[in-house]
């Protein structure tokens, strides 16, 4: 650790407490966006996915059985990121919340979400499966 990080003034009253501030409403946000849920009913799919993205549940109608289980895979895979962009519009929304819309906070959590969550594709020869070797 470079202690010259610690040169010069020492912050005020005021500037502790707004870091102060800043850190519990961080931390009380962090707190709020493990509630989250994203979710979506996209042609008889219906998928919940939980804060971090990850797949909670998934549904699918008979309905949505009919043209075959490959189509099926297709439309879960689109209703996982449904679901997923949905998650993401909530975790701007609640930083432009409690940050504000141009701050430090809010930008990260649009770069972060912007980028993170793409269509999974499904493997038809997956290089890893044993089977395939046999």
């Amino acid at each position: 650790m470079n202690p010259s990080i610690f040169d010069g003034d020492t912050p005020g009253e005021f500037e502790l407490n707004r870091l102060v501030q800043q850190a519990q409403a961080a931390m009380e946000w962090r707190a709020s966006v493990n509630a989250l849920r994203g979710r979506t009913n996209k042609d008889g799919v219906d998928v919940e996915v939980s804060a971090s993205g990850g797949v909670v549940s998934v549904a699918v109608s008979d309905a949505a059985c009919a043209s075959g289980g490959e189509a099926v895979s297709g439309q879960v895979l689109d209703a996982v990121l449904e679901a997923q962009q949905d998650l993401a519009r909530q975790l701007r929304a609640s930083a432009i919340e409690t940050f504000g819309e141009d701050s430090p906070q809010a930008r990260t959590v649009e770069n972060a979400t912007g980028s993170r969550f793409t269509r999974a594709v499904v493997l038809t020869n997956d290089p890893d499966d044993d089977r395939d070797r046999r």
